[in-house]
């Protein structure tokens, strides 16, 4: 893989599966297909070695999934464990209205609908069923899960996402 593609995050490994070496990943996109799609991920730092993949399936609860890479045992596969997959930018389907991959929202304002500005999006963490958004601000460090309760919309084209009272969540993360 030519060292000017630029790798995106898609995969957290958690964890091994079995003996056999599987692993355990969260998904770092709401778009599934991609990684059932995958024909092999790439781990920063070794770019110019792809994991080829063997095998992916959905796992134990909504959001896991566990794949097998050709020549991993359960040893190679322990080693794996915290690590990121990714794949490059130009191997991704263009995201549909209701899907998002996770680079998308860094970065982005955040605001309520009453137009008070939180904050920007400064990481996003898995956690398993949904994300964290973490946001930052001179005022304010707090997390906001993306779900339906609390956002209430992701305008790409507008760098921002629209939330609802957000208000105790940010008095916990006051500076």
């Amino acid at each position: 893989m030519s060292k000017h593609k630029k790798l995106l995050p898609i995969l957290k490994v958690v964890s091994t599966h079995g003996l056999k070496g599987e692993v355990k990943a969260l998904p770092l996109t709401t778009n599934n297909e991609v990684i059932l799609k995958a024909k092999r991920f790439y781990l920063r730092a070794f770019p110019q070695d792809p994991l080829e993949v063997e095998s992916i399936r959905p796992g134990p609860g909504e959001r896991v999934f566990l794949l097998k890479f050709k020549n991993v045992d359960f040893q190679s596969a322990q080693g794996l464990i915290k690590s990121t997959l990714y794949l490059p930018i130009e191997e991704l389907p263009t995201s549909s209205e209701d899907e998002v991959y996770i680079y998308e929202l860094e970065g982005l304002k955040v605001e309520d609908s009453e137009g008070r500005s939180w904050g920007v999006v400064s990481e996003v963490m898995p956690l398993g069923e949904y994300n964290l958004l973490r946001i930052e601000s001179e005022e304010f460090d707090f997390y906001i899960p993306l779900v339906s309760e609390y956002v209430e919309e992701i305008d790409l084209e507008n760098r921002k996402i629209v939330v609802k009272d957000v208000s105790a969540l940010a008095e916990l993360g006051k500076k």
